[in-house]
C-alpha cells in the first residue's frame, strides 16, 4: 500500500500522541523521530533485500528457499547495515523490556554505520526518577508505539523518499508548535528559511554551512533549491555543527531522509570549539553560510558542559578567557590581532556574525537571522561633561571610549561586507519576542553596489495567527523584489514575474497539502458517520415494526443514541467542511494578494516618496554620519501614515451626532415630565 504524504503525516502524529506527557518535557520529539528513521531503515532493508532476491530468482529462473533466502538477505548490498538481532522483526518479536531491546537495536545500528554515530541519542530504557527501577516510558507504552508504527511500511516501495522527507519536515513543525517558546532552539520558520536561500540562490559547487543547524532546514531548503533549478541536491555539499545532540540528531536524519549526505557535528559549540577547521587549525571557509543563532546569548563564550555551573564558577572561567582586548578567541576571528574587536560577554550576536565571516570564502555569502539589537547597540566615542569646571569657570569633559558593538558594526561597514538588511515583523519566531532582522553578508559586491547598503522595512506585512505572526508568500515576494532590483526600477517587472509565478504554485500546492491533510484528519469520522447512517435507517425500520411498549421504548432509547452519535459525529464532518472552505478561501486571498503586490511594487518604484516607506538603498557617508547606526527608521519612514479624512462625510457625520443628542434629551424631558417633574425652571 503506497501512503499519501497526508496519510502518513496522520499517522506519525497518531504516535506523537501515544507519547505525549510520558516522557521530560518536550523530549518526546526526539523519541517519536528516532523511532519513525529507524523503522524506515528497517523497512528499507527488507525492501532492499527482497529486490535483490527476486533479481537473484528470475536471473537463475527458480525460487530460493527461506533458508537460501536468509543467506542472501545477510549478503546483499545495503545502503545501511542492519545487525542481525536488531532489525524491526527482533524488536516486534519481544514483548517484556521492549525499551531495553529498542535501545540496544538503535544503537547496534548507529555504531555499525559511521554515517549514522550520533543519530540515536535517546535511551528508551531510561529508569524513572523517583528511584523505583521502572524505566520513565513504560512497557505497555512502547509496546503500543511499536504496534503503531507496525501499520504501515515506511520503506521506498510504500513511501518514496520525497514524501518522507515532506512528512518529516511537517513532524519537526507540528512539535515546534507543540514546543512554544522552546522550538526556537531547533526549528526556523520555513517561510524565513526560504527568504534567505532565493536572496542567495545556492548553486552547483558551492559548500554550504550552517554553524547553529538545530534541525538542519536550513540545509534541506537549499538543497531544495538546488532541485527546483533542475540540480542533483548533491551538486552541493552540506555542513552543520549543532551543540544540543538531541537537535543534531534530528538534523542528520533529516540530512538522510532528504538526500543530502551532510556532515554534521554535535555537541560542542561553534564559538568555543569549531567543528570545521583547515590544515593550520583555522575555521574552514565556505561559500555560503545560512544561520539562525541563539539570539543575545550571554554565555557564548562558555562550553556547553560549563553552562550549568553556578555564578561563582562562570566568573573565574570569564577571568580565564577574556582579557583587556576581550575574548581570547584560539582561531583569530575577533579580540587580539584579528579585524575586529571582541564582542561583549553579554551578548553573542557578534560572535556568531564575526564567525561567519571568518567562514566565508573570498567570494562567499551569507544570510543570518538576527536581533535588530546589532542595527544599534553600543554607543559611538563621545566627550561628556564631568559635572567639574576649571578655573575659568568652563566645564571639564572626559573622552568616553566607543562600545564593542559599535566598533564590530563600523568596522563591518567599513569593509562594505553588508550587503542588504531586512527588518522583519515582530513575533514571526518561536519564543523570541524581540525584532528581528535578517543580515545578507557578502565578501565581493558588484562595484555599483559597493559603497551602499540596502535597507528593507517588511514589518508590515504578515498574517497574524492566534501564538504567531506568519509570513505568507506575498510577503516573501515583496522583500525578494526589493533585495533583486536593489533600488533600480526597470529591474522590478523581471523579478515580480519571476516569484510570482513560483509562489503561485507554492500556494498551490499548499492548498492541495492543506485540503489533503484535513481529509486525512477527518477520514475516520467520515467513514463512521456513513456507518451510523445506515445504522440509523436501519433501526428506524426496525423501530416502525415494533408494537410492545416495552420493547419499543428500549428499541427508542437505543434509536436516540445512534442519532446522538451520527449527530456528534456529523458535526466532526461539518467542522471538516468548514476548514477546508477557510483553507480555499485563504489561498483564493493569498493568490489574488501575489497579483495585487506585483502591481503594487510595479507602483511603488515610480514613486519616489512612497518607496522611501518600504525600503532605501544608502550610502555609506549617510550612514557614517549617523555613527554607523543602521536602525532602520533612521533611514526609511516606518511611521505609518494618518488616514485620510473626507471633510463632507465628517460633516455629516458630526451632523448626525449633533441631532442624535437633540433626539435624546427631547426623549428625556418627555420622560421626565410624564414622571412630574417640573422643567419651567
Amino acid at each position: 500500500m503506497r501512503l499519501t504524504q497526508q496519510q502518513l503525516e496522520a499517522h506519525l502524529w497518531g504516535a506523537a500522541n501515544i507519547l505525549r506527557g510520558k516522557t521530560a518535557g518536550q523530549d518526546y520529539k526526539n523519541y517519536i523521530l528516532s523511532l519513525m528513521f529507524y523503522k524506515r531503515l528497517c523497512d528499507q532493508w527488507e525492501n532492499e533485500a527482497d529486490d535483490a532476491i527476486a533479481i537473484l530468482e528470475h536471473q537463475q529462473g527458480r525460487q530460493f528457499t527461506e533458508a537460501q533466502k536468509a543467506v542472501f538477505r545477510a549478503r546483499g548490498e545495503h545502503r545501511f547495515s542492519i545487525p542481525d538481532g536488531s532489525r524491526w522483526g527482533d524488536v516486534l518479536a519481544e514483548s517484556v523490556n521492549l525499551g531495553e531491546k529498542l535501545t540496544q537495536a538503535m544503537r547496534a545500528v548507529s555504531s555499525a554505520n559511521e554515517e549514522l554515530k550520533g543519530v540515536f541519542t535517546v535511551d528508551w530504557n531510561q529508569p524513572a526518577p523517583d528511584g523505583s527501577g521502572k524505566p520513565l516510558i513504560p512497557n505497555e507504552v512502547v509496546h503500543a508505539l511499536i504496534q503503531h508504527f507496525e501499520t504501515y511500511d515506511l520503506s521506498n516501495a510504500s513511501v518514496p523518499s520525497d514524501i518522507l522527507g515532506r512528512a518529516y519536515e511537517y513532524l519537526i513543525k507540528q512539535f515546534a508548535d507543540d514546543a512554544g517558546a522552546k522550538a526556537g532552539e531547533f526549528f526556523t520558520p520555513p517561510e524565513v528559511v526560504d527568504t534567505l536561500v532565493r536572496i542567495l540562490e545556492p548553486k552547483p559547487g558551492d559548500t554550504i554551512y550552517d554553524p547553529t543547524c538545530g534541525s538542519g532546514g536550513m540545509l534541506v531548503h537549499a538543497a531544495d533549491f538546488l532541485r527546483e533549478n533542475n540540480h542533483h541536491a548533491t551538486s552541493a555539499q552540506y555542513f552543520g555543527q549543532e551543540m544540543n545532540w538531541g537537535n543534531a540528531a534530528i538534523g542528520k536524519i533529516n540530512s538522510v531522509l532528504h538526500g543530502l549526505e551532510a556532515t554534521i557535528a554535535a555537541g560542542v559549540s561553534t564559538i568555543t570549539d569549531p567543528a570545521f577547521r583547515d590544515g593550520e587549525g583555522k575555521v574552514r571557509k565556505f561559500s555560503l553560510v545560512l544561520a539562525n543563532f541563539p539570539f543575545s546569548d550571554e554565555f557564548w563564550w562558555l562550553k556547553p558542559e560549563q553552562q550549568t555551573d553556578d555564578k561563582k564558577k562562570k566568573d573565574k572561567l570569564k577571568k580565564e578567557v577574556f582579557g583587556k582586548d576581550g575574548y581570547k578567541d584560539p582561531f583569530g576571528r575577533f579580540g587580539r590581532g584579528a579585524a575586529f574587536k571582541s564582542p561583549p560577554a553579554g551578548y553573542g550576536d557578534y560572535a556568531f556574525i564575526l564567525h561567519i565571516l571568518a567562514s566565508l570564502t573570498d567570494e562567499g555569502r551569507a544570510g543570518v537571522v538576527c536581533p535588530q539589537g546589532v542595527l544599534f547597540r553600543g554607543q559611538p566615542e563621545v566627550e561628556e561633561e564631568t559635572g567639574e569646571f576649571d578655573d575659568d569657570g568652563n566645564p571639564k569633559f572626559k573622552r568616553r571610549k566607543a562600545d564593542d558593538e559599535h566598533l564590530i558594526r563600523k568596522a563591518l561597514l567599513k569593509s562594505r561586507v553588508i550587503d542588504t538588511v531586512i527588518s522583519l515583523p515582530l513575533n514571526v519566531f518561536y519564543g523570541a519576542g524581540v525584532p528581528a532582522c535578517l543580515l545578507i553578508l557578502k565578501k565581493q559586491r558588484p562595484p555599483e553596489r559597493h559603497d551602499k547598503v540596502l535597507l528593507v522595512y517588511a514589518a508590515r506585512h504578515f498574517r497574524e495567527l492566534s501564538n504567531q505572526n506568519e509570513l505568507r508568500p506575498q510577503d516573501v515576494m515583496r522583500m525578494l523584489v526589493h533585495v533583486q532590483a536593489y533600488g533600480d526600477a526597470a529591474k522590478v517587472p523581471g523579478s515580480v514575474a519571476k516569484h510570482s509565478q513560483y509562489i503561485r504554485e507554492q500556494i498551490n500546492a499548499r492548498e492541495h497539502d492543506q485540503i489533503e491533510r484535513i481529509e486525512a484528519i477527518y477520514a475516520d469520522y467520515v467513514t463512521r458517520l456513513a456507518k451510523l447512517e445506515t445504522q440509523v435507517t436501519e433501526a428506524r425500520a426496525e423501530f416502525a415494526k415494533i408494537t410492545g411498549k416495552t420493547a419499543k421504548d428500549k428499541a427508542e432509547a437505543a434509536l436516540a443514541k445512534l442519532e446522538g452519535q451520527r449527530d456528534k459525529t456529523a458535526a466532526k464532518v461539518t467542522e471538516r467542511d468548514e476548514k477546508i472552505v477557510e483553507a480555499r478561501r485563504r489561498a483564493d486571498d493569498d493568490r489574488n494578494d501575489v497579483e495585487q503586490v506585483g502591481t503594487e511594487l510595479g507602483v511603488l518604484y515610480s514613486d519616489a516618496n512612497e518607496l522611501l516607506r518600504h525600503a532605501r538603498v544608502v550610502d555609506i557617508d549617510e550612514i557614517e554620519d549617523n555613527d554607523f547606526n543602521l536602525n532602520i527608521p533612521r533611514y526609511v519612514d516606518t511611521i505609518e501614515p494618518e488616514a485620510k479624512i473626507d471633510v463632507n462625510i465628517a460633516i455629516k457625520s458630526l451632523r448626525q451626532s449633533e441631532n442624535a443628542v437633540l433626539d435624546a434629551e427631547s426623549s428625556l424631558y418627555r420622560l421626565l415630565k410624564m414622571a412630574g417633574y417640573d422643567l419651567k425652571t
